[in-house]
């Protein structure tokens, strides 16, 4: 039973060792990324120390027959990926408005940049996390490549698994 349980922990290891966290200025909101054992990029943010988002999966389909890639027809960036860099950073500045409410807005994040390399298709994606003292905010971006030059997003699969009746503002 000993050596069981010896064996459980060793094989979450690799799971727990790839997982990056980078939290808001104040330490109040936390970030959690990590790839699943299949390459799946997923994210997870707790506020105060207590979960907010559950473990959500990230990724992008593009439309088929649609993309000048050298004729390829994988139009999966959702999962087998690798990752193959990752940085954190601050950022504190204070911007006046033109015009508004405010005669000042603070712009103050920590940043989680991931890189990601998908080797069955040779792409490349940048995943930014950047964790606000009120919220998190993320972006897909798409470095020069060869094997990805032009393309159409058929699909966003980004999911947001909160754990409750919580408020949250996008851009549609």
């Amino acid at each position: 039973m000993y050596i069981k349980s010896i064996a459980a922990m060793l094989a979450l290891i690799p799971a727990f060792a790839s997982a990056q966290t980078v939290s808001s200025p104040n330490g109040n909101v936390s970030l959690t990324f990590s790839l699943t054992e299949g390459g799946k990029p997923t994210y997870e943010m707790t506020y105060k120390g207590k979960k907010v988002v559950n473990p959500s999966h990230l990724g992008l389909e593009l439309a088929k027959d649609k993309h000048a890639s050298k004729g390829m027809q994988e139009t999966d960036l959702m999962d087998g990926f690798k990752q193959t860099n990752s940085k954190t950073t601050s950022f504190d500045e204070t911007w006046t408005p033109v015009w508004g409410e405010t005669k000042t807005i603070r712009n103050n994040y920590n940043e989680l940049e991931v890189d990601l390399n998908q080797p069955s298709s040779n792409r490349n994606i940048t995943l930014r996390f950047r964790v606000y003292d009120y919220g998190m905010g993320l972006r897909y971006e798409f470095p020069q490549q060869n094997d990805l030059n032009y393309f159409v997003i058929k699909e966003e699969h980004t999911q947001f698994a909160m754990t409750g009746n919580h408020t949250a503002y996008w851009i549609p």
